[in-house]
């Protein structure tokens, strides 16, 4: 081979070695300047389970009075018990219920508590879902008088006002929860003034649920038509609360109104 073909063999692999050179120092120091992204997929994994678990639990806060609290459910349950039952039996999650229902509170009760206890507030502030149940005790404080529903009548427009004043310190502490209003029911059927009486439940369910018309999480829960046919059998021995059947078909109505 001349001098003159191996001068120009070794310009040309001059030339492809700079040339190598150069695209490697350029695409290094893209990685530098500018790093992709990488998928690592232990980790998504691993986020994905945690957000699954966390999607799996469901916190409910009950409020209210003596439905809240179950009075009268031989099985200890009541309707938040119930519905905490049938939401895990439908979604398979993990559902937790606090229950703040106190025997005998009235909404003058209830709205101090809202206002005036921290804990309660924070309750609320965490909940998926908060139940409420209040009215009845303003309404009929029937352990202390025959049931009259002339006085009762004259007790609905104080008690909407307190009711108002709740529902707006519930939403403004979770407006995204979902909020169901336990409807009252006619525990006072068979009694002869029975026809005043369903008056005075059906004027507090239509002054409750304007209420809650407000606002776009809250739902009122009619239960007034669960108790008017054979409603006594679905009572308890004070009649007044629901034993464990009225309860129970209580907490499956709401459990109903979420899917």
């Amino acid at each position: 081979m001349s001098s003159k073909t191996l001068w120009r063999v070794f310009v040309v692999f001059a030339l492809f070695s700079t040339l190598f050179l150069t695209v490697g120092f350029y695409l290094g120091v893209k990685d530098i300047l500018y790093p992709s992204a990488v998928s690592w997929s232990t980790d998504k994994g691993a986020e994905e389970k945690a957000e699954t678990q966390y999607e799996r639990n469901v916190q409910i806060v009950a409020l209210g009075d003596s439905l809240t609290r179950g009075t009268g459910d031989q099985a200890g349950l009541g309707y938040v018990g119930n519905l905490r039952v049938k939401l895990s039996e439908a979604n398979g999650r993990n559902v937790y219920v606090l229950n703040h229902g106190v025997n005998g509170y009235r909404t003058d009760d209830l709205l101090s508590d809202l206002r005036n206890k921290e804990d309660i507030r924070r309750t609320i502030r965490q909940a998926d879902i908060i139940t409420l149940s209040i009215g009845g005790n303003d309404l009929f404080n029937v352990q202390s008088e025959e049931v009259n529903p002339e006085a009762s009548s004259a007790r609905i427009p104080g008690a909407v006002v307190r009711y108002e004043k709740i529902v707006e310190i519930i939403t403004s502490l979770n407006p995204k929860a979902k909020v169901l209003y336990m409807g009252l029911y006619n525990a006072f059927g068979d009694l002869p003034n029975a026809k005043k009486s369903y008056d005075v439940v059906r004027r507090w369910n239509e002054e409750t649920a304007r209420v809650l018309y407000r606002y776009p999480n809250t739902i009122f829960v009619p239960t007034d038509d669960l108790f008017r046919v054979g409603g006594t059998k679905y009572l308890s021995s004070d009649h007044f609360h629901p034993n464990q059947a009225g309860y129970r078909r209580i907490g499956e109505r709401m459990a109903e109104v979420l899917k």
